[in-house]
């Protein structure tokens, strides 16, 4: 997780909001930071910074919501708005791997467990072809028996679909990044904040 930068020039003595406004601006800053990253889908530790980016501009907006004569609610609405999609994103974006992972260890256990059936079953032999044809039927029932076969399709199934959530929630995000950007929203918060 990428680290806050620190805020310098702060003067506790003096008054609430040009304090906040330099922290504000280095969180705004934070944001905007991850623009170069925003429009490639494999960029997914830095989509997760700025989501958390997103969370500290956000909460600082609401601490400081009433040092401020504008309007600040529009704002950080679509901060989190922002903040949420990003989060819905990062959920995929752990999950998917997870159920690849899954997948792979059950394909091992499923092969771990065809190799024991095969040692203990041991050479087909000179057996003819309808005792082959028996023998088989049963390693393969004692492998389904035994085996993953039945946990899979619902695996696959929610892999896929965890996979096109992730591709439509980032699609949403791209979307709403570029009204954001065209409709210059970054700086009309910063005109709310007087920066």
């Amino acid at each position: 997780m990428a680290k806050p930068r620190p805020i310098t020039g702060l003067d506790p003595d003096r008054r609430l909001r040009p304090n906040a406004r330099r922290i504000i601006a280095v969180r705004i800053d934070e944001v905007w930071a991850f623009a170069p990253f925003v429009t490639h889908p494999g960029n997914v530790r830095e989509l997760h910074d700025m989501r958390i980016a997103c969370k500290r501009l956000r909460y600082l907006l609401e601490i400081f919501e009433l040092a401020f004569p504008g309007d600040l609610g529009p704002h950080i609405d679509q901060i989190k708005h922002l903040q949420d999609l990003l989060g819905e994103i990062h959920d995929r974006d752990v999950q998917v791997p997870m159920l690849h992972d899954h997948l792979e260890r059950l394909a091992e256990r499923d092969a771990a467990t065809a190799r024991e059936l095969v040692r203990q079953t041991g050479p087909a032999g000179r057996m003819s072809q309808t005792r082959r044809e028996a023998a088989f039927e049963r390693f393969r029932a004692q492998l389904d028996a035994a085996g993953t076969v039945a946990e899979q399709p619902g695996i696959e199934a929610l892999l896929a679909r965890r996979t096109r959530e992730r591709d439509e929630l980032y699609d949403r995000f791209l979307v709403e990044w570029h009204r954001l950007t065209t409709e210059r929203f970054r700086r009309r918060l910063e005109r709310t904040l007087g920066l």
